[in-house]
Order: C-alpha cells, then structure tokens, then sequence
C-alpha cells in the first residue's frame, strides 16, 4: 500500500511541476518510471533521458568547437549535405562599361556520412533497481560524455589543422633556441608571423582561434613571463582568442620534414611533435548527427548479474574550404 501512494505522490509532482519547469520535470519522471520506494515500475532504463543528458551542454563554452559553425541542420540520416562554394565575382572600381559582365557561381554538392564514435561498455549494477539513484546513473552517463567530447575534440584538432603550408593554410615552424628536449621554442615573434599569414590571406579579424599547446605555452612564457601573464588574463594573443588541449590530443607533425601524421598512426616521439592549432571560426564546421545508448539487463545475464551500458555518437568537424586553418610545431633545434 506504501507503494501504491509513493506512484501516485510522485506522478502527482510531476504533474504539478511540469508546466513551471518544462525540462526539468523529465527526469523527475524519469525517476518514476525506474524505482518507487524500492519497488521497479518499469523493467528498463529510458533512453530518451539519458541520451538527452548525454547532449546536454555537448559543446561547452571552454571548447573551441563552440567556436566552430554548427552545420547539424544539413544533417540528413547521419549525411552531412554541404556545397563547395565556386569563385567569387571581381568587383568593378568607376564602372563605365556596360552590360557588366555575368557569371554563374559553380557549387560543387558534396555529401559526407559522418564519424562513428562508440564509447567503451560500463558494467552497473542493477540499473534499473532503487539501488541505483538517478545521481549514480547521472555520473556515469556524464563519463561516457566528457571521453565522447574529448575523443571528437581530439579528432576535430587533428582535421583542422593543415596538411601543408599554403597561402591559406600557414604551417609555420617554431624559431626559438633548443626547449631543453632538442626543439625549437616557440616566439612571441612567430605568434606574429600567424596573425601576418592570417592578415595576408584576408581573414577577418574578428573569430581568430588559436589551440597552444602546453609546450608552446611554457616557451611564451619562458620568455617573457609579464608579457604572458598578460595575454593570459586577456584570454586573446595577437588577435587569437586561446584555447587549450592536451598536448597528446593534438595532431602531431615530423620534426624533421612537417609532414603531418595520420591519426590512427602510433605514437612516435623520437621523430613527432604535438603543434598549436589556429583557425577562423567561420572557417570549421561541426556537425552533430544520431546516438544511440546501449544497454543489457542484468536478468539476461544470469552469469554475472550486471547492467552494460554503454553509448555511440555520430559527429563531425571540418574545414569548409580549405581556408583560414594554421598549425605551428617545433621542428629539431
């Protein structure tokens, strides 16, 4: 009978509460339909919930990809449909001649299926019982998140930055003295040199991102340690907006030839070096596409008795065009 009057009290709440607090009545409901004062209502886990949870706030404000332009709306059946965009037209001065001229932009359509990315399987215990407390399954659906966004972070850093140096593509080198690891450190004058290489190429000021690694950080301030602390509370460097990563999430070039490597290849620090990464915002999209959360009971496990839970996310990031994407790293000193 205690049950019976626990279902009711809290169908009854969220009844009440759910026009004041939209969203946040779910789990409220959520909650109702797993356990009431110990017993089981429903005989498994609501997906929708978790899978909610797990995109909550995805791309947090101390990422740079929510810097990136979101492209998930031209997301079709995890197919990211974009367009090359063709030249575009000159620009006449005094204009005496008439007709002007006409040209027709040639786009050139392009489809792209988007990343797989499936995190590891978590073993719990009785997840759908009133043992486990929506906090406990809360935390461990936050972990699936934070490895997701730093394995999708890790792969977005690696396709941004540039294949080669271009025009459009500055791959510069560090030309400081020897870091103490046989590098180059990294200047405040080559910091210079990537806002001139972004200026050549006409990108506009405004969203200039710069990803610095730990040890290009450590060289700035090595070298003059007043100079950093201020860029650091201004949280800009010579126009560049900083973030940061990890120094092992970053893609990595051979010291001695620049030629980037893949990022499936195995770690090789004899011969690689982890880069700092620019880009213009309005360069890089991110896109968004399915999930899915995985999940095995515990009663058609008769062996061990235990929950598996686990999650897969498609998601992409890329340059648009080519354009406005840099990298520095420290070649052999």
């Amino acid at each position: 009978m205690k049950n019976v009057f626990a279902l009711i009290a809290v169908f009854c709440m969220s009844a009440v509460f759910a026009p004041v607090f939209g969203a946040f009545a779910i789990p409220i409901v959520g909650i109702a339909s797993y356990v009431v004062s110990g017993s089981t209502v429903n005989s498994g886990l609501n997906k929708e919930i978790w899978l909610d949870e797990l995109l909550e706030g995805f791309y947090a404000d101390d990422s740079f990809l929510f810097e990136c332009r979101d492209l998930s709306p031209f997301v079709d059946n995890d197919i990211l449909n974009l367009a090359e965009a063709g030249v575009d037209p000159d620009v006449l001065v005094n204009n005496t001649t008439y007709p002007i001229p006409i040209s027709e932009r040639a786009d050139t359509p392009l489809s792209l299926e988007i990343d797989t990315f499936d995190t590891e399987n978590t073993m719990v215990r009785h997840a759908d019982k009133a043992e486990l407390s929506y906090d406990k399954l809360s935390s461990l659906v936050l972990g699936h998140k934070n490895s997701l966004r730093m394995k999708i972070m890790e792969k977005a850093i690696h396709a941004i930055a540039p294949a080669a140096d271009g025009e459009f593509t500055p791959l510069l080198v560090a030309t400081g003295a020897d870091n103490g690891d046989g590098l180059k450190r990294l200047t405040w004058s080559d910091v210079r040199r990537l806002q001139k290489a972004f200026n050549n190429a006409e990108m506009p000021a405004e969203g200039r991102i710069i990803v610095l690694s730990q040890q290009h950080q450590e060289d700035l301030e090595v070298e003059d340690v007043d100079r950093y602390n201020k860029v650091v509370d201004k949280g800009v460097i010579c126009g560049f907006k900083i973030y940061n990563l990890a120094d092992k999430r970053l893609p990595r070039y051979n010291r001695t030839t620049g030629a980037k490597v893949a990022f499936t290849a195995a770690a090789a620090p004899s011969t690689d070096v982890n880069a700092t990464v620019a880009f213009q915002k309005n360069e890089v999209g991110r896109a968004m596409g399915s999930n899915q959360m995985f999940h095995a009971k515990a009663e058609n496990d008769p062996a061990h008795r235990r929950d598996v839970i686990g999650f897969a996310q498609r998601a992409m990031v890329l340059p648009l065009r080519n354009k406005g994407i840099a990298a520095i790293y420290s070649p052999a000193a």
